[in-house]
């Protein structure tokens, strides 16, 4: 046996820094907050004296300040370094939900989920990069698997324990404990993240806005990603009243799914960052797209042509099963779209964020008019409509690496 193997087989592994856990939190709080809103309509509407119908835009105007704000955010804070923008923009999250606690009129709320997603979309694509930055290539799918966990620790915990204490003592009580989450992520993530993240890369600093979109393969890239979260919430966004018209579920029944579907979804997460890193991002990402369009499917081949005693158990299954491929796939595209310009990687996931977002919009969008045309059982085949085409692009800017010798992921698609 040569010294190098000798060397190679008694180095340490490399562990998983435990700064992740502060960023990971951090998430949670934000993930909290932006989810249990839609959840918070009525009490909301009926606290500000204002409809549910206006209320529910509370959900739209954070949404499309991230989706808008995160790159603009991201291409005027890049001179800043990563360490301070983390903390400064998780630290203003906080105060900005202590303030929202606070507020008496729905313009005063609405202002803050404005700001709350613009702050949000700083933090989210800066603790990924980070988090990525912070490991080897060999161990990045489980660091971003980590830190987007946090955020569907939230769909799955988060949300229905704020649900419950917004029952209890108000939805103002919901939020104060979350400026307090918020404000103790702030606290570990100052005396935990490395001091070598103050600076951000010189390319980083230097190259034009938006100029990483240029890279190849970016944009398809980014309709991937919006493609997945398209296909993924014309079902998602109407799941309440899919399950109460193909089974005949009830408040309780609906929130039993949601709550097997988060729990899925953080399993779902975990896994995708394991095998991302065992088996390439390239091939998880193929794979989890093609069981989406399967499970989408599925949904509704059950709803529509099953009798209800085999619908059942098929639809709650297979709604789990969604949660599980839908969030595994979310890490494997991530390496994917950092792996295309490394040094630009909080512009990417910036963007990523703003395409994800836009796919939300548009596959609720998409959804009402399927339900319109053809009836709340046909989302499930909207959504796998969305999906097989991601999976198409997947499989052409593979096809065109194989022909450039170049990674999938890398290869510029036309």
């Amino acid at each position: 046996m040569n010294n190098t193997a000798l060397s190679s087989t008694s180095r340490p592994a490399e562990r998983l820094p435990l700064s992740l856990g502060w960023l990971a939190l951090g998430a949670f709080a934000i993930g909290t907050e932006s989810f249990m809103v839609a959840g918070l309509l009525p009490v909301l509407a009926a606290d500000l004296q204002i409809s549910a119908a206006r209320a529910g835009q509370l959900v739209l105007l954070f949404a499309l300040s991230y989706a808008i704000g995160s790159p603009v955010m991201a291409a005027l804070l890049a001179r800043f370094g990563r360490r301070q923008l983390l903390i400064a923009s998780l630290a203003a999250f906080s105060g900005l939900t202590l303030a929202a606690s606070m507020a008496h009129g729905f313009m005063q709320l609405a202002l803050a989920r404005v700001t709350l997603g613009l702050v949000a979309g700083v933090f989210l694509p800066t603790a990924s990069a980070v988090a990525a930055a912070m490991v080897s290539p060999a161990l990045r799918g489980r660091a971003l698997a980590i830190v987007s966990g946090g955020g569907t620790v939230a769909v799955a915990l988060g949300v229905p324990l704020g649900a419950w204490i917004a029952g209890w003592g108000g939805w103002r009580t919901a939020y104060l404990l979350i400026a307090a989450v918020a404000a103790l992520a702030t606290w570990g993530l100052a005396l935990g993240l490395p001091r070598g993240l103050a600076q951000a890369p010189a390319a980083e600093k230097q190259a034009p806005a938006f100029a990483v979109a240029r890279e190849p393969g970016v944009l398809p890239g980014l309709l991937i990603s919006m493609l997945w979260a398209t296909g993924g919430f014309s079902f998602y966004t109407y799941i309440a009243l899919f399950l109460s018209s193909t089974l005949g579920f009830g408040a309780e029944g609906v929130g039993a799914v949601f709550f097997a579907i988060g729990v899925a979804a953080a399993i779902g997460t975990a896994a995708g960052g394991w095998a991302t890193d065992r088996f390439g991002a390239d091939r998880m990402a193929q794979g989890f797209a093609l069981m989406l369009v399967l499970i989408l499917g599925g949904l509704s081949l059950s709803a529509q042509m099953l009798p209800h005693g085999l619908a059942l158990p098929a639809i709650v299954g297979l709604s789990a099963l969604w949660g599980f491929a839908g969030w595994g796939f979310g890490p494997a595209q991530a390496v994917r779209l950092i792996r295309l310009a490394p040094e630009r990687a909080p512009m990417t996931l910036s963007l990523n964020a703003s395409a994800i977002y836009l796919g939300i919009a548009a596959g609720s969008g998409l959804g009402g008019v399927a339900i319109g045309l053809f009836g709340v059982g046909s989302v499930g085949w909207v959504g796998a409509a969305c999906q097989f085409t991601g999976l198409m692009l997947l499989l052409r800017a593979a096809r065109k690496a194989r022909v450039a010798g170049a990674p999938p992921a890398a290869a510029a698609t036309a």
